[in-house]
Order: C-alpha cells, then structure tokens, then sequence
C-alpha cells in the first residue's frame, strides 16, 4: 500500500534524511520515531504529497505520491491543531472535504458518523478559532478519516489531546483493521499500539 524507495529529502546543503527502503501492506501502523530534526514531519509531507522528495521515490498503492491519484487515498492531520479553517465551524471543515470525497448524498451521513464517533457533536457549530487545541485536533483527525481513506497520515495527533480523546482516537483505528496508518509519536502509549517503528536519526 505504501512503499519508499531510497527515498530522500534536503533541504539546501541539509539532508534531512536519505536512502529510506520500506514496505507497508494495508493494514501496517507504522510509527515514526526520532528526536527534533529528524525530519518525521517532512516524510510524512512527503508522503501526502506538498513536499516533494530530493531523491529516490514515494508510492501510494502504486500511485507516485503527490498524483492526484495518490492523493485520494490518503487522509491526512499534519500539524492537526493549526490546519482547519478558524472562520468555519467544525462541521463545515469537514463537509468541505466529505464533498471532495464523496458522493453529494453520502457526505452528511458520513461527516455525521465521524464527529459522533470521534466525540465532536457538541462543539461542531462551533467557529474553528472559538476551538480549544484539543477540539480542533479531533476535529483534524475526524477529516482525516473521512471517505475511508486507505492511508491515513498523523504528526504528532496525541500532543494535545486527553485521555479520553486518545481512547476515541484508538478506538477510531481499530473499527478499520485495514487500515494502514503511519503515524510520528513519542507517546510510549502510541508505540504499544504500531505494530512496526521507523527510527529516524537527528542528522548534524
């Protein structure tokens, strides 16, 4: 379902990272690991497809990430307290990309079901802006999972969340076994729960 090959990203004379070889089949959770620097964020922006790599090749089933194909299959949350728009409510984020991903019909229905089962209801109406940290992060993670993405992307989805939402967050993944989820944490919690782990060394 995802796979790099020799895959590598500079910035300038800094290389981030090089050389990275990886398969993941549907239904991998893979966690991304490494210290500030490591370049866990630029991957996974690799990976969605608004970061280009420098060198080797990314492919989503198959599709070079970036594609317009590629980027169909993939939900992603990067940075999941700052990407929503602060003018919209909650709900209207994720009918704006529940109708890129689906059908007219089904994108209520589906925007419906996720903001019940990520526990967002409440506060849905709410303006974006008026959201605490927490909220929007559920809220970025719900548009994620929206039109049953085949990869879902995370950068660091726990950081503001509590017990409780990280429980949901869980829950969320495991009702999609199929699922394949790469995911960069230091939450010891979330590596118990990835069945494989990527080390991602601080280059100097």
């Amino acid at each position: 379902m995802l796979r790099l090959d020799g895959a590598g990203r500079a910035f300038g004379r800094r290389r981030v990272f090089s050389g990275l070889d990886l398969e993941a089949a549907p239904g991998t959770r893979l966690l991304l690991t490494g210290g500030n620097g490591a370049g866990k964020t630029t991957l996974l922006r690799c990976l969605a497809g608004t970061l280009a790599l420098s060198t080797g090749r990314a492919t989503i089933a198959g599709w070079p990430a970036g594609t317009p194909a590629a980027r169909l299959l993939v939900g992603v949350a990067l940075a999941p307290e700052q990407t929503l728009s602060g003018r919209l409510c909650g709900h209207d984020n994720l009918m704006l990309v529940a109708r890129l991903r689906l059908p007219r019909r089904e994108a209520a229905a589906a925007v419906a079901e996720v903001e019940e089962e990520l526990g967002i209801s409440d506060y849905a109406r709410l303006p974006a802006q008026r959201c605490s940290a927490g909220m929007r992060a559920r809220i970025s993670v719900a548009r994620a999972l929206l039109g049953a993405p085949p990869v879902v992307l995370f950068d660091e989805p726990g950081r503001s969340l509590d017990a409780a939402a990280r429980a949901l967050f869980w829950a969320a993944l495991d009702r999609r076994p199929g699922l394949t989820c790469v995911l960069a944490s230091h939450l010891d919690e979330d590596r118990a729960r990835c069945d494989r782990t990527l080390a991602m060394p601080v280059r100097r």
